[in-house]
């Protein structure tokens, strides 16, 4: 996966100043900018093709065959006449073409009758592509064609990118120019994942783009039938074309050997990569327009440029057509501002995921989950701990990469993680989670089957089934399920004493008190009554029922007030660039009375706090493991103090109550999280039974837990829990400073991250989703 890869940077590189040079309309130097905007498009196709024989034109093939193999002679042993004399005459001549058919009909093809041609060309090909591939597969020449698609693919990514660069020529119509150069670089994002796969699967992108396509023509016949039925039965047919793939890759085993007991041989099917996040996303625009919410595109480029958008093709944010499609109507300019807060998130993303996310994977988690029965109670603990960790860091650092890659191109993508660990209930866990998804299951599956509209019983109900469902959708097993139904009933019963608590004053209490005593029975009747060889499961759903009402009327209290610490502004800071000593001839000396005390304070603190934490990532490398906890909290405790000196003692002093409150029901919903967790993580269902019985093992010992699996665990917590405004305080520094300071402490990190990163590869958790 392109992603994941150390090309990646090369790639986003590459993309930036294609779409850059893409909306430059000066005249002068026009040549100068096709020709380095082939070249760039090649740099793209060579991340995917690997081999610089496949280009097809002299401007790649020249450049590229020269920075690959440097002056050595293998630069040049494959040249032959025939490369020279017809390949590159060839390409020249498809990309020129291209070039001119945009410049000449760029008028035409702008408008909806050169979109309509423009799509139907599009099923053309597809339909080309699939009848070649079902007969060589039938007379097992698969290889020799695919080799032979291969070999001459180049040909059409310069024509449909030569057609872009004429397009982008003329001001009437560079807006589709730029969204051209956007669909040629995610669709080559996208098969730089199918190329390395075997047989059929290379051509999956095709199959991509062919319920693109399906789903482009459904929403506009949705928008003109005037039918209710026509409208469901064309709704449907979207439902049915999405799912019923989804369902064959992902599900077709699952049914039929899991759930069905068939006799019939495993299919052992590869999960082609985001199928669920770009099924997710294509239904939710077929959708919108079925209920006149969005009207549809005409623009088979820009529906298929949205659908596979790369920074968020893989694995999300699930973007709605009302959130990216405008974008893609009113491209938006780049801003050096807007990117600079780009590239600092994908830093703190791949910090995310290379010192925290893997390490926990690597000297924790994979050990205790493939082997529970190796590690006590207290290490398997930390397993699990370390665990819920470790998938939010993984995923929410593939979040942050994807929406600071969308911000360096311009695009804004929403938000999809806000500190969910710090939720006092389950409900506010799931408004905090997987934003983009729990949101498309609300408002497409919670009120599709009646939401909160058909009384309490089928409220409950409902968030069952969608909660079931959702666990669904991340794969097919028991396990998965039972995720998802954990939380479904967690859900329906936090909801049921939210409610109960909410009626009078004195229902709380008298709900703890009850379920407190249920809680004490049904412990002593477990523990003296129910068979010591009975199952862990049984024993798992009968403390879940005993437990769990205790669980919810106690964070339903507890977590009554909302988090006050995220309604604080951002603070405006110390106007540093205004007051820099090179560029003022103010005095030091009078300095500090040019800023208040209130900002100074919290300023000089998280000043300090990056201090420390360039001394912590010292101390990993050079100094004694007994040093690292302690810096961990020192610097933590910096962010926190600022935070505080901004809030001021009035307000603390205020909320103080509240805040031990809640964080009493935040350690309750976190642990109730973790228990669902050890389903999700574990290999099948008896394997996460393993974990719990292990657990529950009542042994304490832990030499497993070592200096550095403390210290990770430490700093996870930390960067979870790390203080809002330190961090917001952090990115706007960094986009304050000139960008010399920019470039070097990008330099700085990225050699920092390859310190800290591991040898093993370990790749983002959602892609198998």
């Amino acid at each position: 996966m392109l992603f994941s890869n150390p090309d990646y940077p090369v790639f986003l590189i590459a993309v930036f100043f294609l779409y850059v040079l893409a909306r430059v309309g000066d005249a002068r130097g026009w040549l100068a900018r096709a020709a380095l905007m082939i070249l760039l498009g090649d740099i793209v196709f060579m991340l995917v093709a690997k081999e610089p024989d496949a280009l097809w034109d002299p401007v790649g093939g020249i450049v590229l065959r020269l920075a690959t193999f440097g002056g050595s002679s293998d630069a040049w042993d494959h040249w032959s006449l025939s490369m020279i004399f017809i390949r590159w005459p060839i390409g020249l001549a498809a990309v020129a073409g291209a070039v001119w058919a945009g410049r000449r009909g760029g008028t035409w093809l702008s408008s909806d009758a050169g979109q309509r041609v423009v799509a139907r060309g599009i099923v053309g090909v597809l339909a080309v592509v699939a009848l070649t591939v079902a007969i060589a597969h039938r007379t097992d020449s698969l290889d020799a064609v695919t080799a032979w698609i291969a070999a001459h693919g180049h040909l059409l990514v310069l024509a449909v990118l030569g057609l872009g660069i004429g397009l982008a020529r003329d001001d009437g119509h560079r807006a589709l120019g730029r969204i051209v150069v956007l669909f040629v670089a995610s669709s080559l994002f996208y098969h730089a994942w199918a190329a390395a796969m075997p047989g059929p699967y290379r051509y999956l992108l095709a199959l991509l783009l062919g319920t693109i396509i399906l789903d482009y023509y459904l929403a506009i016949w949705i928008e003109n039938c005037q039918s209710p039925q026509a409208r469901k039965l064309l709704v449907v047919v979207s439902l049915v074309s999405n799912l019923g793939i989804l369902f064959f890759f992902k599900y077709a085993d699952f049914v039929t050997h899991d759930v069905l007991d068939l006799p019939v041989k495993r299919l052992h099917l590869i999960l082609p990569a985001g199928i669920s996040f770009h099924t997710f996303q294509s239904l939710s625009y077929t959708i919108d327009v079925y209920r006149k919410q969005l009207r549809a595109t005409r623009s088979p480029i820009k529906f298929a440029t949205f659908v596979l958008f790369f920074p968020q093709l893989v694995a999300g944010p699930i973007v709605r057509a009302q959130d990216l499609l405008p974008q893609l109507d009113d491209l938006p300019a780049l801003e050096l501002e807007k990117a600079t807060r780009g590239l600092f998130r994908i830093v703190v993303g791949l910090f995310k995921k290379v010192a925290l996310a893997d390490t926990l994977a690597l000297v924790i988690v994979d050990r205790v989950f493939d082997s529970p029965g190796a590690f006590s109670a207290v290490e398997v603990l930390a397993g699990v701990y370390g665990y819920a960790l470790q998938i939010y860091l993984d995923f929410s650092a593939y979040s942050d990469i994807a929406i600071g890659s969308a911000a360096v191109l311009g695009f804004e993508l929403p938000e999809n993680f806000r500190t969910p660990y710090r939720s006092a209930n389950l409900q506010e866990f799931w408004r905090r989670w997987h934003i983009s998804l729990s949101t498309w299951l609300r408002d497409y599956l919670y009120v599709t089957l009646g939401g909160n509209r058909l009384g309490a019983a089928r409220t409950y109900l409902n968030l069952i089934l969608t909660m079931v469902l959702g666990g669904l959708w991340h794969g097919a097993s028991w396990a998965f399920i039972v995720w998802g139904a954990l939380h479904g009933f967690g859900l329906a019963v936090t909801r049921y004493f939210q409610r109960a608590t909410a009626r009078e004053a004195g229902a709380a209490w008298r709900l703890l008190a009850g379920c407190a005593l249920l809680a004490l029975a049904g412990l002593a009747i477990q523990t003296t009554i129910i068979p010591d060889d009975t199952g862990t499961w049984w024993k798992l759903v009968i403390a879940w029922l005993y437990l769990t009402p205790l669980w919810a009327v106690a964070t339903a209290w507890l977590g009554r007030e909302p988090a006050k610490s995220e309604a604080l502004p951002l603070p405006a800071g110390i106007p540093w660039r205004a007051l820099w000593p090179l560029r003022s001839r103010i005095p030091p000396a009078r300095l500090v009375d040019k800023v208040s005390r209130e900002l100074l304070i919290p300023e000089l603190l998280r000043i300090g706090m990056c201090a420390s934490g360039v001394v912590f990532l010292v101390a990993l490398q050079y100094w004694d493991e007994w040093t690292w906890i302690p810096l961990v909290v020192v610097t933590w405790g910096l962010a926190l103090a600022a935070d505080l000196v901004e809030r001021g003692p009035k307000d603390l002093a205020g909320h103080l109550r509240s805040i031990v409150l809640r964080g009493i029901a935040v350690f309750l919903v976190f642990n109730y999280v973790c228990l669902a967790w050890i389903f999700f993580r574990a290999e099948s269902f008896d394997a996460a039974l393993a974990i719990l019985r292990q657990l529950g093992s009542g042994q304490y010992d832990s030499p497993n837990i070592v200096p550095l699996v403390t210290t990770a665990l430490a700093v996870g917590f930390a960067t979870h829990f790390f203080a809002d405004g330190s961090f917001r305080w952090m990115r706007e520094r960094f986009a304050m400073l000139p960008a010399w300071a920019q470039g070097g402490l990008l330099a700085a990190a990225a050699l920092v991250l390859r310190e800290l990163g591991h040898a093993k590869v370990v790749p983002f958790i959602y892609f198998q989703f």
